[in-house]
């Protein structure tokens, strides 16, 4: 009884410890829940995700959240948060990730060190690279104008 005791105690104690990785971060940006002017864009499903920081902003020095946030009826909603320490995206959380491996997964430059690697985000896609504000709707335009396989603006580069 006395071993069964110790090794619960001990499981309690992994999942407590697990249970505080996957909660929502804390740090610059980690609470934002509208985006500023600068954030970035992106457009997926046909509505346009906003960025911020852009991934071009983000060095050494920052430490905090690249956060993504989705129009919904009117208001803005986190899809998720990436993560970072000086400049390092380490792990990614979602309210909406159904899949806990996911969100369970650690990295440090660019290697997962926590998690299956085969289950785990590609280290390189942490930090989401985004067009410039009102890029979306710039190159909606051109293609709507010139057609499919039309180059982009210049000043319309995922960065």
């Amino acid at each position: 009884m006395k071993h069964a005791t110790v090794l619960l105690c001990a499981l309690a104690s992994c999942l407590q410890v697990f249970a505080a990785d996957v909660q929502r971060p804390v740090g610059t940006n980690c609470q934002l829940s509208s985006p500023p002017e600068s954030a970035g864009e992106e457009m997926n499903h046909g509505m346009v995700l906003r960025i911020f920081p852009r991934a071009k902003d983000i060095d050494s020095n920052y430490t905090g959240c690249q956060v993504m946030l989705a129009p919904n009826e009117g208001k803005w909603v986190v899809v998720s948060l990436t993560e970072v320490v000086r400049g390092d995206p380490i792990r990614i959380w979602s309210e909406h990730e159904p899949n806990s491996t996911v969100l369970a997964c650690l990295f440090k430059n660019g290697n997962v060190v926590r998690g299956d690697p085969g289950t785990c985000p590609a280290p390189e896609f942490l930090l989401v690279k985004s067009l410039a504000p009102g890029c979306v709707r710039v190159v909606q335009d051109t293609v709507a104008k010139s057609g499919l396989g039309t180059p982009w603006p210049l000043e319309c580069k995922y960065e």
